[in-house]
């Protein structure tokens, strides 16, 4: 379609009108031809826009066309000038991109290869909450709150794990995997303590997740000095298995693992291996009296 509004027809001067409308389906023609042409460009072309609106010139009649710059590399080399000094710097560039490349592919080694443990971690536990919920075995192992009060004969309750990633990008990384189990005693177990131990007592049940099986709220001084208090009979046993992807190794956090308590165990990820996972569960429940080996006791805030 021309871009130009057509003279009149019945202009005095139709010879003029006539020149003029020719030039103007000339001028017509060029513009659709340069369109195709630009159509063309912009379908198969895949340079800069520099680049690009310099292909797209049009030659003017009596002006002599520029060298198309655009074209050029910007790093050609000028006949009959050399650098050694640039040289230089090309090789030694080279040699660190080299370096850091290999460094971001060891972190990437690394890191995966503690993603896989934390995966195997989880599939593991997944089967062995599964079997193991079925059989619900006996734990003879008693767990001592004083050196006279014990929760002894425990049944396993139940048993679950989950894990969690870093984020919910496509191929995020793990970021940890976290067992629970539950246990129970036959029945409440009786505690007791001076009225003055009572606030003691609440941080430790709080610390190892007990809970009362009837209140323990004292408004007063009682009238007598020790006060019994009976405690839910169920026992919590918590693992969680923390990546820690800076020192390629797996952070075990546990409460209640080998008796009352908090505990820390830290593993390479390369020791972390199915036989111990295997020991780990025997020991779970109460097929072995030791814990693996290759889980190494450290304490809590200084490693974790």
């Amino acid at each position: 379609m021309s871009r130009f509004r057509q003279l009149s027809t019945g202009s005095a001067n139709a010879n003029a009108d006539a020149d003029v409308k020719a030039l103007l389906d000339d001028i017509d023609a060029s513009l659709a031809d340069l369109e195709k042409r630009i159509e063309a460009e912009q379908a198969t072309a895949n340079e800069k826009s520099v680049s690009s609106v310099v292909d797209r010139r049009v030659a003017m009649p009596g002006r002599e066309e520029l060298p198309d710059v655009g074209s050029q590399p910007m790093d050609a080399a000028v006949p009959g000038e050399t650098s050694s000094f640039l040289a230089e710097l090309e090789q030694e560039a080279a040699a660190a991109r080299g370096s850091g490349e290999s460094e971001t592919v060891q972190r990437e080694i690394r890191a995966r290869r503690v993603h896989d443990t934390l995966g195997r971690i989880f599939h593991f536990f997944n089967k062995f909450c599964r079997h193991v919920n079925t059989l619900a075995p006996a734990i003879r192992r008693p767990y001592q709150l004083d050196a006279h009060i014990a929760y002894e004969n425990l049944a396993w309750q139940e048993a679950s794990v989950r894990y969690r990633l870093q984020n919910l990008r496509e191929k995020a990384l793990m970021d940890y995997v976290a067992v629970t189990i539950r246990l129970a005693a036959p029945a409440p177990v009786a505690v007791v303590r001076r009225w003055d131990q009572i606030e003691q007592l609440k941080r430790e049940m709080h610390i190892l997740d007990l809970k009362p099986a009837e209140g323990i709220d004292l408004d007063d001084k009682p009238q007598q000095e020790n006060v019994d208090i009976l405690l839910a009979p169920d026992l919590p046993i918590q693992m969680t298995f923390r990546a820690n992807y800076s020192k390629d190794r797996v952070d075990l956090l546990c409460r209640n693992l080998d008796g009352f308590g908090i505990a820390a165990f830290v593993c390479d990820a390369a020791e972390m291996t199915q036989q111990l996972l295997d020991d780990l569960g025997r020991f779970l429940i109460d097929r072995t009296d030791k814990l693996p080996a290759g889980l190494r006791a450290v304490q809590l805030r200084s490693q974790l």
